[in-house]
């Protein structure tokens, strides 16, 4: 009896030490939080207090948190120090966005310890045994995570130091000149439709945050990045420290880190021979508030000495004074330590791509040709603007227009040299981008097949092609030539017309694959069918109709033709250019005449049996459509009455 009183005595002076311990550590905690000016760190620092206040009253396992303890401290201590002084708005971008993961994941683990301890309240404890491994794994993320950021904050502090160095041992701060200085781009004409992306953008460079400007090829990037840098708020801030490098016109052989420097000393009216002393430059640019938009950086990649290159543009980018805005085809990361927020360029809305037409084109083009025009394009900002321009320099009608465009539309995309006058241009700036080259010739073939299906393909389909599928696409997606949509892979119009000139015929082993795939699921259960039709029946229309084109496959086709035209009739009615392609598909010969016909021949025709099978499919879907037709109509004079 007298040793189990001992025994508890000994336990109650325990307690009362932790208690004392974590009370102090809170109140070491609180004093930090009310000293740091920066509201996000308050706010980590109020919930990591939380956490150990919750700790404080559940000491029945407080072993399993002392390394959770530990750590907060930690957390305090590091943040607090290296946010000293500074506001929100002061923080280097790359730091906030670390304090910002980290505060995700605090928050995290403190939303699981106050639901479990309300639900144990009554117990006086927080967890049960079986959640120790739980803490554990809470203590070691912490434990990377507070790694991981010392040694961001190490990488960052000494970019500083190596900054201040060289500003202290440089000899002077060179002066612009103005007669060195590229005049900054003027705004495209017309610029319609992204207005409402300007804001957005704008926000982000004022407060400091380095943005890209992503999307494919002819998006209107360039164009966005030109109405940023002259935007009246933009103007006000930097004044005359807006530069504007371009790298558009040269091939990755071109560029060195001599080039860049070489541009972005001649963009701030310095004097290019300073390349060669860029100490001075960075210190010049460290002198005021400065944006800096780079063009085309995707083709940094392919400089030269890529990596010094990436280098240069950590160093621009760590400058407290410097914010960069970028324009890529590609998301993926140029420069290591580089952290931007991406701003996806989408195409234009249908009455911007439009009016984008009417005010390149003088002649009157009836509305509803344009919009025929424009959805071949996917209202593509610059295959509206060359259209408009052939149009306009050919002086047609819309008829003649229209005609153009249904007979030879990868002809029409054409209207001179260069990325801006060309698709072929845009598009072969794509393909050859080292990357994409790397992916070897899987990735042509697979693009082949992705632009020869008006739908796409969806992920299950693409990923039967190849065993290295899913990497090639998703590398493709990063370079904007290919994007998702739901759980389809698919590419813009033009990129697909451009294709399909290029290479009519998809590689046949891959469409094969997908032959295969479309024709098992016509002849299978009824549930696939309507899927099939509601969500790819234009690509089954395409595989076929390439397959009578072809003569190829005849038998296998008819059957998948017959029941295509079926399934039609019950899903989605409507017209198809089947029906008059296998009228007008040989039929073998029969009996006699079958004996003294060639070999050859019969194998180029369909048996009368398949074509009877056809005709009545055929008839099954006409009837379909009348009946669609004479509900529609009679609905319609419903309403009018």
């Amino acid at each position: 009896m007298a040793l189990s009183l001992k025994t508890s005595a000994h336990n109650n002076v325990d307690n009362d030490k932790r208690v004392a311990l974590l009370s102090g550590t809170i109140a070491v905690i609180d004093t930090a939080k009310a000293a740091v000016p920066s509201v996000l760190v308050q706010s980590i620092l109020s919930t990591v207090s939380n956490i150990l206040a919750i700790a404080k009253n559940t000491l029945q396992n407080e072993d399993d948190f002392r390394g959770l303890i530990e750590q907060c401290q930690v957390i305090c201590d590091v943040v607090a120090k290296a946010t000293e002084g500074q506001t929100d708005g002061d923080l280097n971008s790359e730091l906030s966005d670390i304090i910002i993961s980290l505060k995700s994941f605090v928050q995290s683990i403190y939303e699981t310890v106050v639901s479990a301890n309300e639900r144990s309240v009554t117990k006086r404890a927080l967890f049960a045994l079986s959640d120790k491994d739980k803490i554990a794994s809470w203590v070691r993320e912490l434990d990377r995570r507070v790694l991981l950021n010392n040694m961001h904050l190490s990488m960052i502090t000494q970019r500083r130091i190596d900054q201040l160095s060289r500003q202290i041992n440089r000899p002077s701060v060179p002066t612009a000149d103005e007669g060195w200085r590229i005049v900054l781009p003027s705004i495209p004409s017309p610029f319609l439709g992204r207005d409402h992306l300007i804001p957005h953008i704008t926000e982000l460079l004022l407060n400091r945050r380095h943005v890209t400007l992503y999307g494919p090829g002819g998006i209107g990037k360039t164009s966005l990045a030109k109405a940023v840098i002259h935007d009246s708020i933009i103007a006000e801030r930097f004044q005359g420290r807006r530069y504007f490098v371009s790298f558009d016109e040269l091939g990755g052989s071109q560029i060195s880190t001599g080039t860049v420097k070489e541009r972005i000393c001649r963009a701030a009216g310095l004097d290019g021979r300073l390349g060669e002393r860029w100490e001075e430059v960075m210190a010049f640019l460290a002198g005021a508030d400065t944006v800096l938009v780079i063009d085309h950086a995707d083709a940094l990649t392919a400089a030269r000495n890529a990596d010094s290159v990436a280098r240069l543009i950590d160093d621009l980018a760590s400058s407290a004074s410097v914010v960069l805005l970028l324009t890529t085809r590609s998301k993926h990361p140029f420069a290591p330590y580089l952290i931007t927020q991406v701003v996806s360029v989408p195409t234009l809305e249908r009455k911007n791509a439009r009016k984008a037409f009417e005010s390149i084109c003088p002649q009157h083009i009836p509305t509803e040709i344009i919009d025929e025009l424009l959805d071949g394009v996917d209202n593509h900002p610059l295959s509206v603007n060359i259209l408009a321009r052939r149009a306009a320099q050919h002086e047609w009608s819309g008829a003649e227009l229209l005609s153009a465009w249904r007979t030879q539309r990868a002809v029409l995309l054409e209207n001179g040299e260069g990325k801006s006058h060309s698709l072929r241009a845009t598009v072969e700036l794509s393909l050859n981008a080292p990357p994409v080259i790397g992916l070897g010739d899987d990735a042509r073939k697979l693009l082949g097949i992705i632009a020869f299906f008006p739908q796409g393909l969806d992920a299950m389909r693409v990923k039967a092609l190849c065993p290295s599928a899913t990497t090639i696409v998703d590398t493709l997606s990063i370079h904007s030539m290919i994007h998702r949509e739901d759980n389809r892979f698919t590419m813009l119009a033009p990129m697909r017309l451009y294709l399909g000139q290029k290479t009519p015929n998809p590689d046949s082993s891959f469409l094969n694959t997908i032959r295969n795939m479309y024709y098992k699921e016509l002849s299978g259960n009824v549930e696939r069918h309507q899927a099939l039709i509601e969500a790819e029946d234009v690509n089954v229309e395409r595989l076929i109709a390439f397959d009578f084109s072809k003569v190829i496959n005849l038998d296998d086709s008819c059957r998948a033709c017959a029941s295509f035209l079926d399934n039609l009739a019950i899903y989605k009615p409507r017209a198809t250019i089947l029906t008059t392609m296998f009228q007008e598909l040989p039929v073998k010969s029969s009996g006699i005449l079958a004996k003294v016909t060639s070999r050859h021949a019969t194998t180029k025709a369909i048996s009368l049996r398949n074509k009877t099978l056809l005709v009545k499919s055929a008839g099954t879907l006409a009837s379909s459509l009348r009946r669609s037709t004479l509900t529609s109509t009679f609905l319609r004079t419903l309403f009018v009455r």
